[in-house]
């Protein structure tokens, strides 16, 4: 029986050596490429034929991993994303066979590892930024002046709130200060309550107007981009189930209004372009941040513009005109292209429009 489990365990350590751990997150493909050339441009056609070659390996590795995962919603758009960065997920290609022919065309064969798992990471990255544009992301507060009294009700109609939210599509989060980059809007919940007596008919009555309003601002720098608000008068003594009563039936009334601006605004905020100052750490020399530079022009999507401001003691500053939210941009730099293309960015601090990275 001892021998059998020491044969065993090397039998095991005999499949590891053979299949090396490396491939386990990735496969080896073969694609061809083609490209027409014109005689004296047989290089440039070489070279356009070994891209062609590299996106037809990466979209059959494309096809492996989503059939090994779930579907993909909008795959197509998603694909075309990964498709337009191959460098990012292809190692050791070599070409196997090359030829030109009689027709015109330089033909191109070529053997890669495709890391597959890189893939599937960003398959889910990607489909991350898809669900933010779909659905907008809300986060409800109370707010901070309103008389602490009137807290029990406003935290019931938050919930009331967040209930109709999600029904209706939106991604509703806890609002937390650290995460605010992620918050997409706030909406901010106030509540006031005004009491009067009057006569009726000899009798003494109290008269209560309850008020409820809602302001869309950004987390960032708290402009309010938006507001619904509504006014319920109702008659009696107990303050406290009065003023849930007039505040659920506020919620009602601003609904239709409060949603319609959300998604108006959602839209607006979500393709606007936006001024973002990035600074990032521990870069090696003055030659690698005009790199990362160029890098973010040329290689990251919703990037408009991006200039190096400032270069001192491995510290650079870059500013950046960006078409998205912060977060999008920080999503796709920790796509696995961008990693293995460039460096990897630990985020040490995200605060408003100003985020701080260090290179790893």
């Amino acid at each position: 029986m001892k021998n059998i489990k020491i044969n065993k365990l090397f039998l095991f350590i005999s499949v590891l050596f053979l299949f090396p751990t490396n491939l386990i997150a990735g496969i080896i493909v073969t694609a061809k490429g083609i490209s027409f050339f014109e005689p004296g441009r047989e290089v440039i056609a070489r070279e356009r034929a070994i891209d062609e070659a590299k996106r037809a390996a990466l979209e059959q590795a494309i096809g492996s991993a989503v059939e090994s995962s779930t579907t993909v919603e909008n795959f197509v758009v998603i694909k075309d994303q990964i498709l337009s960065r191959t460098a990012g997920y292809l190692k050791n290609i070599k070409v196997i066979k090359e030829k030109k022919t009689d027709i015109g065309t330089f033909e191109v064969e070529i053997e890669a590892d495709v890391e597959t798992s890189a893939i599937l990471e960003d398959l889910d990255r990607f489909k991350k930024v898809l669900s933010w544009q779909k659905n907008p992301r809300i986060s409800i507060i109370i707010d901070k002046d309103m008389d602490k009294k009137y807290l029990p009700s406003a935290r019931k109609s938050a919930s009331i709130l967040a209930d109709k939210l999600k029904q209706g599509g939106f991604k509703v989060f806890k609002y937390s200060k650290d995460r605010e980059s992620q918050m997409g809007l706030l909406v901010s919940l106030s509540i006031e309550l005004s009491s009067s007596q009057s006569s009726y008919q000899d009798m003494d009555l109290s008269v209560n107007e309850i008020s409820l309003s809602a302001n869309i601002y950004r987390p960032d720098d708290g402009e309010i981009l938006g507001t619904s608000s509504a006014v319920k008068s109702l008659p009696g003594e107990n303050k406290l189930i009065l003023i849930d009563k007039g505040a659920k039936y506020c919620i009602d009334s601003i609904w239709t209004d409060l949603r319609s601006k959300l998604v108006q605004i959602w839209e607006k905020e979500l393709y606007s372009e936006r001024d973002i100052n990035m600074i990032i750490k521990n870069i090696p020399s003055h030659d690698k941040a005009l790199e990362i530079s160029n890098a973010f022009k040329s290689d990251v999507s919703g990037i408009l513009d991006a200039s190096l401001a400032g270069f001192k003691k491995g510290t650079a500053e870059f500013n950046i005109k960006y078409k998205g939210w912060p977060e999008h941009l920080l999503n796709e730099m920790q796509l696995s292209y961008f990693k293995r293309k460039y460096f990897n960015p630990a985020v040490e601090k995200v605060e408003g429009n100003k985020i701080i990275i260090r290179m790893n």
